[in-house]
């Protein structure tokens, strides 16, 4: 009971601010271990890119704190093209254009003795957003506290420590849009604690999150969730051009209303869910993930598996999967920096006039279909180009095949979607 209350209070302390319409379970991007990307000068991309010294208008600093506004506006525009099973299945997916994302984020340092990191992100999304949120909302508010030379506390509103796609930044994925999704939240209101050993070649980080207080309802009537993350570089070669990334990750989700329920869509900012399991009465829920990274300078391969476990009150216990590969070659040569302090790679960092071009394949699965759940199972293959033209700049498409195996029948959607970023 004590436990519940210095919890409570904790909670109360950073988010009074925050209205229960600002919560988004779906924003993504950059958060404040983004390393700033500057153009080098001696460099002249096809595309212009903005100048260290133009931007100095978005910087500031002084003996207290620094402060430096950054940007990810993202536009996309989806096309889709279905079989009659599939329309019969999920409805007629429209193709249109998307505004992914409109975010303006503030981050810096406050100058205390071991300075604290601060992110606070206000973004505007588009037709994606639900009809009862806001236009524009919070999507971080991000306190990072220094504790020793290899730890500190991450506290706020913030990512969880599970699944790669979701850790990092969606902006430097080589894919456009994560495939996890029934098996994540996106933000939640907690605390995180992250330790790094042998010169960050191995991390863990474990938190602790609560719905409360940008939900409706009471702290003890909300969702508690856990998560924890350990990660390695067992191979570092030739300053990071060389190296395998592996980790293992948990999730753990206490209900407070019994209700589980997991759904994902098909790779698509605006399709509709594809796999849906409905509601399920159960206690809590367990996710268990792996993940591996292997780069060797240019090519790189991406793969994780996440295993769900539901022990639901009438059905017994229900158990769903997803998975993808991702196959990444950059033609030019560069590669996407690992970041070990995030356990993430970043974007790729052009180094030619012309900037970088990337050729991307995958395949994943989200199954969620048991004998008593009809949830469906959504095998998902695409094949695609990205053009990072700057440091900041990006575009690309992807041709995609989505085939949902639900009730004995397959419907079957072609996609083509194309984006345009511009990250600062």
């Amino acid at each position: 009971m004590k436990k519940n209350y210095v919890f409570k209070i904790v909670f109360l302390l950073l988010f009074f601010l925050m209205s229960s319409k600002s919560f988004s379970q779906h924003t993504d991007l950059v958060d404040d271990s983004q390393t700033q990307i500057l153009p080098d000068t001696t460099k002249s991309y096809f595309i212009p890119d903005p100048s260290h010294k133009g931007m100095k208008w978005s910087r500031t600093k002084n003996k207290w704190f620094t402060a430096k506004l950054g940007f990810a506006p993202i536009l996309d525009y989806n096309a889709n093209f279905q079989n009659q099973d599939s329309k019969n299945q999920v409805g007629t997916q429209e193709s249109r254009f998307d505004i992914r994302s409109a975010r303006v984020m503030l981050s810096g340092k406050i100058n205390f003795k071991n300075p604290w990191q601060y992110l606070i992100s206000v973004e505007y999304k588009g037709f994606d957003r639900p009809e009862d949120a806001d236009q524009i909302g919070i999507t971080d508010l991000k306190f990072v506290i220094p504790i020793t030379k290899n730890s500190d506390i991450i506290v706020g509103k913030i990512k969880e420590t599970f699944i790669y796609e979701m850790v990092g930044d969606a902006a430097n994925l080589p894919h456009f849009e994560r495939i996890l999704n029934p098996f994540f939240n996106s933000r939640n209101n907690g605390l995180i604690y992250r330790h790094f050993f042998l010169n960050n070649r191995i991390s863990a980080s474990a938190g602790a999150y609560s719905s409360w207080p940008t939900s409706e309802k009471s702290f003890s009537d909300s969702d508690a969730t856990y998560t924890a993350r350990i990660t390695a570089l067992p191979k570092w070669n030739n300053e990071g051009k060389e190296f395998v990334h592996i980790a293992i990750g948990m999730r753990y989700v206490d209900v407070k209303n019994n209700i589980v329920r997991l759904k994902g869509k098909n790779e698509s900012n605006i399709s509709s869910y594809y796999v849906d399991t409905g509601t399920l009465n159960a206690p809590h829920q367990f996710n268990l993930s792996f993940e591996q990274l292997w780069s060797l300078d240019n090519f790189s391969v991406l793969m994780e598996y996440v295993h769900n476990w539901t022990p639901t009150y009438d059905l017994g216990m229900q158990q769903f999967s997803g998975y993808y590969v991702t196959g990444s070659y950059i033609f030019s040569g560069e590669q996407r920096p690992y970041d070990q302090k995030a356990a993430y790679a970043r974007r790729i960092k052009p180094t030619g006039k012309y900037g970088a071009w990337e050729i991307i394949g995958r395949v994943g699965s989200n199954d969620l279909e048991t004998r008593d759940v009809q949830g469906g199972i959504n095998n998902h293959y695409s094949l695609g180009l990205n053009w990072w033209a700057t440091n900041y700049w990006k575009t690309g498409f992807i041709y995609g095949v989505g085939n949902l195996d639900k009730n004995d029948v397959t419907g079957v959607t072609n996609s083509l979607q194309f984006r345009i970023q511009w990250i600062y």
